[in-house]
């Protein structure tokens, strides 16, 4: 267990012991914060030297300098928490008056990887290197020959050839090649297992006998995972038409696939379809095809109207400006808005916020498209976010759970998106696209959205099930295939045995419980539920009425969609996450309800062309893993 500091204990043994009264016991837990908040608040000046340091004139980001500034950041938070943490669980909550109070006793006493003792954290943060390195780390040659190309990683270089091959023998060669790669000698399977051991200690620190309980930690929920089940399965008639559809499509591309009329997708196939959503050469074909029909390009017309990436800062800062949230003054673009080195952003080019109260300041990518114009749509509502809890108490001064803030940007990202938003920022010529056209691009977004869902869904649950001990070392490879049998109609590419170790890439990039699959799901499924929220609130969806569908949507302007983000925002972590949703939605349980609106058009298309083509919707996986 977490030890306490002495002197903080026998203040509050005392106050207990002598009836000194709840007051004085109060007053001693409110110091052990303030001390806490005082620690924060050079962690905050940290970041603010690390954003300098990047910003800096003539300094190089990779320089040393930086890298020594996370470093300490990284070492002086995990200290801080792990101290805090271990005096506030020998506080009694009931002896607290002030509900608020208790509250964040209660969330702060509680940790996940940061709650394991320093010589474990050390260990942990060393299998997340590994593991990260299975990911982005040189370590493959597909061909066996590294002499003249050097050696691949997995994101983003065979990502991207596996993107734009057309032959299924690449696909499988680079699928064998990287997990023969990061797993000779079981060094992936002993690296998990290893790490899942981390996350049991730092279980029983919070005194959970269920390992996963310290994974939902923040959720607070019991059985978790049974919610976001259940809305699998709620949305699971979508995705079985999308997925037959996809499997006709497999047939005629990749027939050496052997692909069966009632089977299952090949698993290489699948990460391909997912990586060309939005791949103007994708292998399958959109409902209507011909020149006509297909998605007009904003490339052109977006530099010339918006014409550098700082015009599309604020035309981002102007959609919240417009809801009646926080005007960013012109102090933040001049002192704390700076543009990233062109070779700086990496394959993604993601704009990076920072927190340091009071202030925030953004680092954004140079790069001028139609994704990165969504993007940082998404990264102002962080932005705004930050700006509306840094005026609460430390440590509540977060989102209530994790994906909560994500799913807020989520839906100001489906909104900037939209063919109604582009035509207001006279990008399009017309407010709407044709009916085909919209088909079109609700099919885009379904390959996005729709095959993502349920491998977030079964990467969280594969992880959960080996913690609770559901799920024995032995029979980690069959038990992973029958979750992609069961929820996705995936199937491996050739015989697989459970000495096989054969999770994809994403599921690596989510043991970090910062990126976790789990929070990756709620995020995407609670953005569809705020922003059909958001749209009914403005006026800008009315089911039935075809001139406002919810996939057309844009509550830019609408002051009642932006009182309930300003609502939640201000809450911050002060209330149960479940209560802060139910501001918008009036609901408080995870619903597809607003993904099945959504691409309802596409459904019922889906729906329509399979009947016609006679594709029965559904899959038996074939048995290719056995077990040992």
């Amino acid at each position: 267990m977490r030890l306490p500091f002495v002197g903080v204990l026998l203040i509050l043994l005392l106050s207990v012991t002598f009836g000194i009264g709840h007051s004085s016991y109060e007053l001693a837990t409110k110091q052990i914060l303030d001390r806490a908040e005082d620690r924060m608040r050079h962690v905050w000046s940290l970041n603010r030297r690390i954003f300098v340091q990047l910003t800096a004139k003539g300094k190089s980001p990779l320089g040393g300098q930086v890298l020594n500034s996370k470093l300490e950041v990284e070492a002086e938070t995990y200290r801080l928490f792990y101290d805090l943490a271990g005096n506030l669980s020998v506080v009694s909550v009931a002896e607290l008056d002030d509900p608020l109070l208790r509250w964040r006793v209660q969330r702060m006493a509680k940790l996940q990887l940061q709650g394991l003792r320093p010589k474990d954290y050390e260990q942990a943060k060393d299998l997340l290197r590994q593991i990260h390195n299975f990911v982005n780390g040189p370590l493959v040659c597909p061909y066996e020959d590294c002499t003249a190309r050097g050696s691949l990683a997995m994101y983003p270089q065979i990502m991207n050839k596996n993107m734009h091959t057309k032959l299924y023998e690449d696909l499988v060669i680079n699928w064998k090649a990287w997990r023969r790669a990061i797993n000779e000698k079981d060094v992936a399977k002993n690296t998990f297992i290893g790490y899942v051991r981390l996350l049991r200690i730092a279980a029983t620190y919070n005194g959970h006998v269920t390992p996963s309980r310290t994974w939902y930690l923040n959720y607070d929920t019991e059985n978790f995972q049974a919610e976001m089940e259940a809305v699998v399965w709620e949305i699971m008639p979508l995705y079985r038409e999308l997925h037959a559809y996809l499997r006709r499509e497999v047939q005629a591309a990749y027939p050496k696939a052997d692909t069966k009329s009632d089977g299952a997708i090949s698993a290489p196939i699948m990460d391909q379809i997912l990586s060309q959503d939005w791949y103007p050469h994708q292998f399958f074909r959109t409902p209507h095809q011909g020149r006509q029909h297909q998605l007009p390009s904003v490339h052109r017309r977006l530099e010339e109207v918006l014409v550098t990436p700082v015009k599309i800062n604020r035309k981002a800062a102007e959609f919240f400006e417009s809801l009646g949230l926080m005007v960013m003054p012109n102090i933040f673009y001049d002192r704390f808005s700076r543009r990233m080195n062109d070779d700086e952003g990496g394959a993604e080019c993601k704009s990076q916020v920072y927190y340091f109260p009071p202030d925030v300041a953004l680092r954004y990518c140079p790069k001028l498209d139609y994704k990165k114009m969504m993007q940082i749509h998404g990264t102002m509502a962080e932005l705004q976010y930050h700006l509306y809890k840094m005026q609460l108490p430390f440590g509540l001064d977060t989102e209530p759970c994790p994906g909560f803030g994500a799913a807020i940007a989520e839906t100001v990202i489906l909104a900037s998106g939209t063919p109604r938003h582009l035509h207001r920022l006279h990008i399009l010529l017309n407010d709407s696209l044709t009916e085909e056209q919209s088909l079109n691009r609700l099919f885009r977004m379904g390959v996005h959205t729709l095959i993502a869902v349920p491998q977030y869904f079964i990467n969280d649950k594969f992880l959960v099930d080996v913690m609770d001990g559901r799920i024995g070392v032995k029979d980690y490879n069959c038990a992973y295939w029958g979750l992609q049998d069961k929820f996705a109609g995936v199937q491996p590419p050739l015989q697989r045995i459970n000495k096989d170790f054969d999770v994809d890439f994403k599921f690596y990039r989510g043991l970090n419980p910062e990126t976790s699959n789990t929070k990756k799901f709620l995020a995407e499924i609670l953005g569809f539920q705020f922003y059909r929220s958001f749209c009914l609130a403005s006026g800008q969806y009315k089911p039935g009425d075809p001139n406002f569908p919810l996939h057309n949507c844009d509550f830019y302007d609408s002051k009642e969609a932006g009182k309930k983000i300003r609502d939640m925002m201000q809450l911050g972590a002060t209330r149960h996450w479940r209560d802060v949703m139910e501001i918008a939605t009036g609901e408080r349980k995870l619903s597809g309800r607003g993904i099945l609106e959504y691409f309802a058009p596409l459904f019922t298309w889906l729906k329509e062309r399979n009947k016609q083509l006679n594709i029965e919707p559904g899959w038996d996986a074939d048995e290719l893993c056995r077990r040992d």
